[in-house]
């Protein structure tokens, strides 16, 4: 059994000063925390829980760890992702999920289509706004969805985020640029079913039950909604009122047999496009042609078992404690046959 840190950001609600609540939507909360600790000690391991903030280096070196389970998120930067596994590098420390180049690619919507784009796997036109100013590229055609090109979680999406004429776009590009003060992604908003999809493992990636989204309005999309333990914990935050979702998820979707394996081979394609390792989540839509588009990856998916990942993989038949030990697994067997091909 293993010696394990899981690194982590917690939610910290005296840090937002006037910045927007949702840009806490990717830190963890005490309780998904501790159900994750708990889940692994399940499988004998010993678990340590450090905070990945400014201190970390010295605190993993102190830790000594066999292997970090990494959720950190990062504090700031364009490859805030990328921070665990760079120190970890450092350190000689073995780590859960993907590498520095695949967290900083993915994070990165617009590198993560480029990649798509050279495997041939379908994803939406887009573009890259660097300044309110910056003119449309003319082949990028109406409805347009704009997004902050690094960020996950839904951070800065809302019903406003899909624009249908050169009005809208313009107000939608000022008030992120000045509220987030970001790059954005202006991408060709495919109408259609949306999928989330979870792909775990490395030599053989297997993927979990396909997860629909069905939106309660015509051209629905995935906002920011907290848990409910987020809400009861910070009541300070919902002053202007709680985020309410536009969608329900119903897993496993209920598709035909080839939709089904058109959605599998293009998950794994993807996965190891990008070169994920243990575990990802992915967004896919489908178009009225029938075409399939990827729009994201996110190899650091929410790990909370409310969450659509570990949903998915208990539909698929296991635990919540059997999921999380697997991702473990799946890490400490990439450790075992690398140690092996270094003897």
């Amino acid at each position: 059994m293993a010696k394990v840190v899981v690194a982590f950001n917690r939610i910290h609600p005296e840090t937002l000063d006037s910045r927007p609540v949702d840009t806490m939507a990717e830190s963890d909360t005490e309780e998904t925390i501790n159900n994750l600790k708990a889940a692994i000690e399940s499988g004998g391991h010993s678990v340590e829980l450090l905070e990945a903030d400014e201190n970390i280096f010295e605190q993993l070196k102190k830790a000594q760890p066999e292997i970090v389970f990494n959720i950190a998120e990062g504090l700031r930067g364009e490859s805030r992702e990328s921070h665990i596994p760079v120190v970890c590098e450092m350190l000689d420390i073995h780590y859960t999920g993907s590498g520095p180049l695949t967290l900083a690619l993915c994070l990165n919507k617009a590198r993560t289509k480029e990649i798509l784009l050279h495997y041939n796997i379908s994803t939406p036109k887009f573009q890259v706004l660097q300044r309110v100013d910056q003119p449309l590229n003319p082949d990028l055609h109406y409805p347009l969805i704009v997004k902050l090109l690094q960020e996950g979680s839904s951070m800065g999406v809302s019903e406003k985020s899909i624009v249908s004429d050169a009005a809208a776009l313009k107000e939608q590009i000022s008030f992120l640029f000045n509220t987030y003060h970001e790059p954005l992604l202006v991408e060709e908003f495919i109408e259609g079913r949306e999928f989330t999809v979870g792909v775990m493992g490395n030599a053989k990636p297997r993927v979990l039950p396909i997860t629909e989204l069905v939106f309660s309005k015509p051209r629905g999309i995935v906002i920011f909604t907290p848990d409910a333990e987020m809400i009861e914990r910070y009541p300070q935050l919902w002053k202007d009122g709680i985020p309410q979702p536009m969608h329900r998820s119903v897993c496993p979707a209920e598709v035909p047999p080839e939709l089904k394996t058109a959605i599998e081979k293009t998950a794994v394609e993807a996965y190891r496009a990008l070169g994920c390792r243990d575990w990802c989540r992915m967004e896919m839509r489908l178009a009225a042609d029938g075409k399939l588009y990827v729009l994201e990856l996110n190899p650091i998916a929410g790990i909370d078992a409310s969450y659509w990942l570990p949903r998915a993989a208990m539909i698929g038949g296991q635990t919540y404690a059997e999921f999380v030990n697997e991702i473990l697994d799946h890490a400490l067997a990439r450790r075992n046959h690398n140690n092996h091909k270094s003897q």
